[in-house]
C-alpha cells in the first residue's frame, strides 16, 4: 500500500511538472492560424508596390591584392657608412632628388689622385711632343744629323705618353664614376615604402636602403578561374572593388598570365586603376568580371517590418493585407534590398 502511495505519488508530480511546462510553452493560449506564413493585418499602410522581376548583370568576384607595377628598391654598389638619409617611409619624392649620402672621404681623395695624374701625363706629353718636333725637324733638314732609330724612339715616347695620358683620364672617370655612387638619387618619382637604414649604418654593395613604387601604377591582381579568365581580353574595362575604402574603381585588363596554377585552375589577371587615390600596396581588392545576367526581386528597405531576427512584408490580398516572412539578400543600391524568397512577381506589398 505505501509502494502505491509512492508511486501515485511520483506520476501526480510528473503530470504537474508538464502542466506548468506546457502553460509556459503557451500550450493552453489561443493559436492564430497562419495560412502560407500571412499574418492578416487590420491596419493596411500607404503605399503600394507591384513586385517585378528586374533582370541582374551576374557579377563573378575574384579576390586580389593592390601591387604597383612600378617599384624599385635602391641598394649601394659601394661599401660605405651612411652619412645622411633625406626622406622616410610614406614620403613622396620626384625623379632626381637626392636620398640617401654615404661618407666619400675616400672617394674624394682617389679622385683627387687620378686629376693629379692626369696633370702629370698631360706635362709629360707636352714635354714628349716638343722633343719629337725637334727630332723630327733636324731629321728632315739633315738626315745625317740624327739616326732613323733616334727619330723612331722620339716617335715612340710620343704615342707612349698619348697612351698614359688617356690611361690617366680613365682613371680619374672611374674614380669620379666611383665617387657618384655615394649619392643615392631617386630613378622614379613617387612615395617611399620602407627605409632600412638611418645615418652611422654601414650600407653594403647591394644592401636595401630603401623601396619606393610609383602611386599612377597601381594595379590589382587578382586569381581568376580559368573558365571565366578564359572570356577576358587585354585592355577590356572591368570594375575593382576596394572593401577597406568601401569604393568602387574602374580598370582595365593590362595583363593575363599565359599560365594557371596547377593547384587552383586559375589565371593571374593584372588589371590598372584609372585613379589610384586612397590605394596602397598590399590592399585586399575583388575583381568584378560579369559572366551574365540573372534575375533578382528587389523592393524598398522601408518596406521590411523586423521582428526579432525575422523580416516581414505586408502583402495586399483578397482577405485584406497580411504580414509574411520574406528572405533578404544582400543590399543594393538606392536603398533596396534583394529578396531571395516569400514574393512572387505581380503580387502586391504595401508600404
Amino acid at each position: 500500500m505505501k509502494n502505491v502511495s509512492k508511486i501515485i505519488g511520483i506520476v501526480g508530480a510528473a503530470v504537474l511538472l508538464g502542466g506548468v511546462m506546457a502553460y509556459l510553452a503557451g500550450f493552453f493560449e489561443t493559436k492564430i492560424a497562419v495560412d502560407s506564413r500571412n499574418v492578416e493585418l487590420s491596419t493596411p499602410p500607404g503605399r503600394v508596390m507591384i513586385v517585378e522581376i528586374t533582370a541582374e548583370p551576374l557579377i563573378e568576384q575574384a579576390a586580389g591584392t593592390v601591387r604597383a607595377k612600378v617599384e624599385t628598391v635602391l641598394s649601394p654598389l659601394i661599401t660605405a657608412t651612411i652619412s645622411s638619409v633625406a626622406v622616410r617611409s610614406g614620403d613622396g619624392v620626384k625623379k632626381g632628388d637626392v636620398l640617401v649620402r654615404l661618407d666619400s672621404r675616400e672617394l674624394d681623395a682617389r679622385v683627387d689622385q687620378a686629376h693629379q695624374a692626369v696633370i702629370v701625363a698631360e706635362a709629360t706629353l707636352v714635354r714628349v711632343e716638343k722633343e719629337f718636333e725637334r727630332v723630327q725637324r733636324i731629321y728632315k733638314a739633315d738626315p745625317g744629323a740624327i739616326s732613323k732609330a733616334e727619330l723612331d724612339r722620339s716617335q715612340a715616347a710620343l704615342r707612349t705618353a698619348q697612351a698614359e695620358l688617356l690611361r690617366a683620364r680613365r682613371l680619374e672617370d672611374e674614380a669620379k664614376t666611383g665617387l657618384s655612387h655615394s649619392v643615392l638619387i631617386a630613378p622614379i618619382s613617387g612615395r617611399v615604402v620602407e627605409r632600412y637604414s638611418d645615418p652611422g649604418d654601414t650600407a653594403r654593395q647591394g644592401q636595401a636602403l630603401l623601396r619606393m613604387y610609383d602611386p599612377a601604377s597601381l594595379r590589382l591582381e587578382a586569381a581568376v578561374r580559368e573558365s571565366v579568365a578564359s572570356r577576358l581580353q587585354k585592355g577590356q574595362r572591368l570594375a575593382v572593388r576596394i572593401d577597406a575604402l568601401d569604393k568602387e574603381f574602374l580598370a582595365v585588363v593590362d595583363e593575363i598570365v599565359p599560365s594557371a596554377d596547377p593547384g587552383s585552375r586559375s589565371f593571374l589577371v593584372k588589371v590598372s586603376l584609372t585613379d589610384s587615390s586612397g590605394l596602397y600596396p598590399g590592399m585586399f581588392g575583388r575583381l568584378l568580371i560579369p559572366i551574365g545576367q540573372t534575375e533578382k526581386i528587389f523592393i524598398p528597405v522601408d518596406a521590411v517590418i523586423r521582428v526579432g531576427q525575422l523580416d516581414y512584408v505586408m502583402v495586399k490580398t483578397e482577405r485584406g493585407p497580411v504580414r509574411r516572412y520574406v528572405r533578404l539578400g544582400a543590399p543594393a543600391a538606392v536603398k533596396r534590398v534583394e529578396v531571395i524568397s516569400g514574393l512572387y512577381a505581380g503580387e502586391q506589398i504595401l508600404f
